[in-house]
């Protein structure tokens, strides 16, 4: 196989197999893609578009757009969400829709959320995209393969007013897809489904003045048959309109990010990731953009900016 099949077979392995989930650089903005209990702790009506295109220069490499959105209700204990995740991976094409339920639990100084996430995963595999050099390889083989399976998620999401952790789980039935029952990698056999995967993230705000705040974050991810994912970010916020921000992922890229408070209500951001590996000789980096919206439902007093 070229160049473009390898690595198209080892993003399916990782992709299918593996992180099945996708990796946002911008996790801080948009918290509730990595962890339903965020649901409901902006206190509006909150909504997140997102289009992240990974590896640009290479073919078949990833692609993705989501959708998030989120509010609590007249119950103050309780808020709603909605997730929507749509990638594309060569030949592999996934979405993942999903309704979030999350319970807030208010103490003296803080507050905790705890949620529940239920919805469908859908993963297309049309396996006459491939174009095998050798025409015996036990991959080469037709057909588009197509599968539905539940999904079920957990988060908890603890936050004061400058500090926040969260802690997330995936995919916790482990359904198994029912394209075929097994596929050969490596000699052996390995079965179909989705992979559970783990999300822990916590940050601090410092406000340093009136008109500059500091603030780092952490995001790690991890699901079996995968190296776990590490982001170490660090973002600054300027006259209280607009964030820069620079992150690193494990020894895979440097992230350099921004967020701009455009109104009360309206957020623009834009994130752009450099590859250090290998990869580097191939891409010209990863591109993911957003655009935000909180509306305050209850009240004309918007709260902004809203740190976590």
């Amino acid at each position: 196989m070229n160049k473009i099949l390898i690595f198209l077979f080892i993003g399916l392995n990782l992709t299918v197999q593996a992180q099945q989930d996708a990796i946002y650089s911008q996790y801080s903005f948009n918290p509730l893609a990595i962890n339903p209990a965020y649901a409901g702790t902006r206190n509006s009506f909150s909504a997140v578009l997102l289009s992240r295109t990974q590896w640009v220069g290479i073919e078949g490499a990833p692609k993705t757009q989501s959708l998030a959105v989120h509010s609590p209700t007249n119950k103050a204990k309780l808020a709603f969400g909605f997730n929507m995740a749509y990638d594309q991976l060569g030949p592999s094409k996934n979405l993942n829709a999903a309704f979030t339920t999350a319970y807030h639990l208010k103490f003296k100084k803080s507050n905790l959320s705890l949620a529940l996430r239920a919805g469908f995963y859908n993963s297309v595999l049309d396996k006459n995209k491939l174009n095998f050099q050798n025409q015996t390889d036990i991959f080469n083989e037709g057909g588009v393969y197509v599968s539905t399976v539940p999904s079920f998620d957990f988060g908890a999401y603890y936050y004061k007013t400058k500090f926040f952790i969260g802690l997330s789980i995936t995919h916790l039935t482990r359904q198994e897809f029912n394209f075929y029952e097994e596929i050969y990698l490596n000699g052996g056999i390995t079965d179909n489904f989705l992979r559970t995967h783990v999300f822990l993230t916590s940050g601090y705000v410092f406000e340093i003045n009136e008109n500059f705040v500091f603030k780092p974050s952490f995001l790690l991810k991890a699901t079996e048959g995968a190296l776990p994912n590490l982001d170490l970010s660090f973002n600054a916020l300027f006259y209280k309109k607009f964030w820069i921000g620079l992150s690193f992922r494990n020894k895979s890229s440097v992230n350099f990010m921004t967020e701009f408070n455009i109104t009360d209500f309206m957020r623009i951001g834009y994130a752009y990731d450099y590859s250090i590996n290998k990869l580097s000789n191939y891409n010209k980096g990863s591109h993911e953009i957003f655009i935000g919206f909180d509306f305050n439902l209850k009240s004309k007093k918007i709260v902004s900016p809203r740190y976590l």
